[in-house]
C-alpha cells in the first residue's frame, strides 16, 4: 500500500527538473524542450512547487493539504487552487505521471 505524505518536512526543492522531455527551472515560468531549448509553454511559481514536490515524493501519495501548504505557504487558498495546478502541470507535462488517488489525494509514477 502506497504511503500517504502528510507532512511538508523537507522543501529543499531542486533548482531544475527535466520530466517528459521538458525543463522545468525554479525561477523562471518558461518550460523548454529539453532537446532543443524551444519554449513549450509556461507553468507559475506555485505549480511548479507542487511539481517539484511531487517528484521528490514519487510512488508515495500526497495530500491536498500538504500540497496546498507547498505551493501556497502562508496564504489562504481552497483546494481548487490544487486542482487547477495539476490540471496545468499534466497538460505542459503532457503525459499520465500523475495519478488522482480518491480521498488522498496525488501520486507521481515511478
Amino acid at each position: 500500500m502506497q504511503q500517504v505524505i502528510s507532512e511538508t518536512d523537507d522543501l529543499d526543492l531542486p533548482s531544475k527538473l527535466i520530466l517528459n522531455n521538458k525543463e522545468f527551472r525554479s525561477g523562471t515560468k518558461i518550460v523548454r524542450k529539453h532537446s532543443c531549448g524551444s519554449i513549450v509553454g509556461t507553468l507559475s511559481g506555485p505549480h511548479r512547487k507542487v511539481l517539484f514536490y511531487l517528484h521528490q515524493n514519487k510512488g508515495q501519495v500526497v495530500s491536498k493539504q500538504i500540497l496546498k501548504r507547498v505551493g501556497w505557504a502562508g496564504k489562504a487558498v481552497t483546494c481548487a487552487s490544487v486542482l487547477v495546478a495539476i490540471y496545468e502541470i499534466r497538460r505542459v507535462l503532457d503525459c499520465r505521471c500523475i495519478q488522482t488517488v480518491s480521498n488522498e489525494g496525488y501520486v507521481m509514477a515511478d
